[in-house]
């Protein structure tokens, strides 16, 4: 029996009837429904029906009443944001045959304390466990061989990870924000970044049956000790092994008991955030090395001055000519930057990552810029870009293309945003943590970029009749997003939810007038 009036499923149970309260398409998914809870019994289980092969996107996203779901062998995938922001599920258990979990698909579950992995899985999507912070013990699947960016990132709970067998590469920040004292590394692992792993807490990394790294004096090097990947927040001093070329992502950024860091004589490359512990005051460069040089105020550069690395300045900052690109982490100065003027040589090379900018009161983008992402402006309060720039312009609070086609940023605490009517494109991240909590898309948008609406207040989005392309991310992350409203038009626009949390339960379809 297909229903999902509540009294009609009282009665057919009692009857003995089999209901169907479910949206199920003839492939087997289960999508995003009002009904998809109404089988929950007195305990807050849910049995889902083996005619399932994939739960839909956001089909169980921002719930209550759910506390534990049997995901049965016949589900092979379990899409984004299927179990995300739901606010009583405690466990999980998946039956051996699912396959895949998809991004995000239950970040946020903050009474999660059990999750059942079959050995069958063999992948997890990035930030699929993120702030699940009653978290406490994970078994990973012996055939997983990578553990996404942010994975459990913030499962603040965290204490024990039993890493699988076949494991070969740990993403960035798939366990920062964890528990972790110990873990021991399998013997194929040979891919992890210094932003791996929460090292506050982490005493010991046990790499005696690892083929690719060695764990000494609280440092974590390569075997051949070439690369220096990370150091343990309890580490006083680095004293850094001669023969290190690489300083890995975010290698030093939890070192919170140093102030001073030696680059020694054949250090070659430092990848982002290396430097970002704010109590360091200093950073010397070994006489002999050919890559890296310091100025009279200690900033880090390298040889040719064209890339920052570190700075060290403090209140309104001129950034020195013959800089081209800044290193993310190289600002990170716990908010004692308060403007900067950058360079006419800065062009932008290199930046276009999130969080470059600190907080700042003002930013002045010179004329040769040519790459601009907001994800690397976003906590920056004002922007002014020279007007000779042929690439970009600033308009009051927001950021254009010069010809004023496409939108780049708004600032962040403008709370009324009327889009220019000359825009037909909104770029990756315009409205990176808008406080907006309404927002209508003017008529001449025809293409929507992705993350546009990335930990934003935005409730309700308008997207009027030209649009043609939406990223298949445009709504990621954007869960204050209840309501999206979009005209059918003549272009046939697909792929929703686009990564809305909420899944399809969001997306209101009206006739174009």
């Amino acid at each position: 029996m297909n229903t999902k009036d509540k009294k009609e499923i009282k009665l057919a149970q009692s009857l003995g009837i089999e209901v169907n309260p479910y949206t199920i398409t003839v492939d087997g998914e289960l999508l995003s429904s009002d009904g998809n809870l109404l089988l929950v019994d007195e305990n807050g289980t849910l049995a889902l029906p083996d005619r399932v092969i994939s739960i839909g996107e956001g089909a169980f996203a921002n719930t209550g009443g759910l506390k534990k779901i049997i995901i049965p062998g016949s589900v092979k995938e379990v899409k984004a944001n299927a179990f995300a922001y739901n606010t009583d599920l405690e466990e999980v258990v998946m039956e051996d045959g699912v396959e895949k979990i998809g991004e995000r698909a239950f970040v946020s579950c903050n009474k999660l304390q059990k999750v059942t992995f079959p050995d069958t899985i063999t992948s997890i999507g990035a930030t699929c466990f993120t702030s699940c912070t009653s978290l406490d013990n994970v078994k990973l699947p012996k055939n997983l061989t990578l553990l996404n960016s942010q994975t459990f990132q913030a499962c603040s709970s965290l204490k024990n990870v039993e890493l699988s067998e076949k494991l070969e590469t740990i993403g960035s920040e798939a366990l920062q924000g964890t528990k972790i004292v110990t873990i021991k590394f399998p013997a194929n692992l040979k891919s992890i970044y210094g932003s791996s792993i929460e090292t506050s807490t982490l005493k010991e990394i046990d790499t005696s049956e690892n083929n690719y790294y060695e764990f000494k004096d609280g440092i974590l090097y390569s075997k051949d000790y070439k690369n220096l990947i990370l150091a343990i927040t309890s580490v006083t001093s680095i004293n850094m092994d001669s023969r290190t070329e690489t300083i890995s992502t975010s290698a030093f950024s939890q070192c919170s008991k140093i102030t001073t860091i030696n680059l020694t004589e054949n250090v070659k490359s430092i990848n982002a955030n290396a430097f970002t512990n704010s109590k360091l005051k200093s950073i010397t460069v070994d006489g002999n090395n050919k890559y890296f040089k310091t100025d009279e105020k200690n900033n880090l550069y390298s040889i040719d001055g064209k890339l920052l690395y570190k700075l060290f300045d403090t209140g309104n900052v001129t950034i020195k000519d013959g800089v081209e690109g800044i290193v993310r982490g190289a600002l990170t100065n716990s908010g004692a930057i308060k403007g900067i003027t950058l360079p006419e040589s800065f062009t932008g090379y290199s930046t276009n990552t999130w969080g470059i900018f600190p907080t700042l009161d003002y930013l002045y983008l010179p004329k040769n810029v040519k790459h601009f992402t907001a994800a690397s402006y976003f906590r920056v309060k004002k922007i002014e870009v020279s007007n000779e720039n042929p690439n970009f312009k600033s308009v009051d609070e927001y950021i254009l293309s010069k010809d004023g086609s496409a939108l780049y940023w708004v600032a962040k605490e403008k709370t009324e945003i009327e889009v220019p009517s000359t825009v037909k494109e909104i770029k990756d991240w315009a409205f990176y943590y808008s406080k907006a909590q309404k927002l209508t898309l003017p008529k001449n948008i025809e293409k929507i970029g992705a993350y546009i609406l990335n930990s934003s207040s935005v409730k309700e989005l308008e997207i009027q009749s030209k649009i043609k392309t939406i990223n298949s991310h445009a709504f990621s992350s954007a869960r204050s997003l209840t309501k999206i409203t979009i005209d059918k038009n003549e272009n046939e626009v697909t792929g929703s939810p686009w990564g809305n949390p909420y899944g399809d339960r969001a997306v209101f379809w009206k006739d174009s007038e």
